[in-house]
């Protein structure tokens, strides 16, 4: 398994900050490493902890659900799932480089996953290194094809990368492939986006929200369900 490590400058409304950005290389069955985590029994209180984040997420109030997964995390350090909600909670709040600080650490726990590849490229997308983020979205759709958020990453990376001809033939195939309203209605607002960011001069870069993430993709098929 590979490791890269880059550091990028991150240009805030005053100040800088730097950001280690860290991202495993590919990864298969065939080279995924034994982790050396020493598990523990779940506190009772972390299911409830985790049912009440999720229910935060859901309200979008991200900033009440880091609290929550904090404490969650508090109580059972080894817990991946909370680590993973912790880290997106961030990133939704603001705060990518507490969100990657929190994947960084997750990837000592567990092998990443198709949610922790696409919070990678979020973080990515942020720190403005877009080629890093379109291959961690990428990473993503080896694991899970059909995901959504991963789609939408690459095509928002391509067009942040100024390639909008693959931008615009990517968002075509996923409109053709959606049939849920809700999701179309976001692909056309982002199509929108691209356009305007196609008009806009390459210094400046307007914003591309992300899709709407439901709490049950941040869950890896092998995990139980918060509350369960």
């Amino acid at each position: 398994m590979s490791l890269r490590v880059r550091q990028v400058e991150t240009v805030g409304k005053v100040t800088k900050f730097w950001m280690t950005a860290a991202t495993l290389l590919t990864l298969s069955s065939t080279n995924i490493p034994a982790f050396a985590v020493v598990t523990s029994p779940t506190p009772p209180e972390v299911p409830v902890l985790m049912k009440r984040g999720y229910e935060q997420l859901k309200k979008q109030d991200f900033r009440g659900a880091v609290t929550t997964f904090r404490e969650a995390v508090k109580r059972n350090v080894n817990d991946p799932l909370a680590r993973r909600c912790l880290a997106y909670a961030l990133l939704s709040s603001g705060d990518a480089e507490d969100a990657l600080n929190q994947l960084i650490l997750l990837t000592r726990l567990a092998p990443p996953g198709a949610a922790d590849w696409c919070t990678f490229g979020e973080v990515y997308l942020i720190a403005g290194s877009y080629e890093q983020a379109e291959q961690a979205f990428k990473d993503a759709l080896s694991l899970n094809e059909s995901l959504f958020w991963a789609r939408c990453g690459i095509i928002r990376a391509k067009a942040m990368q100024r390639d909008f001809k693959s931008a615009y033939q990517l968002i075509a195939e996923l409109i053709a492939d959606t049939h849920d309203e809700k999701m179309r209605r976001y692909l056309y607002r982002l199509r929108i986006s691209i356009r305007k960011l196609e008009l806009t001069p390459v210094p400046e870069t307007p914003k591309m929200d992300r899709p709407d993430v439901s709490p049950e993709n941040l869950r890896n098929p092998y995990e139980e369900k918060p509350g369960a």
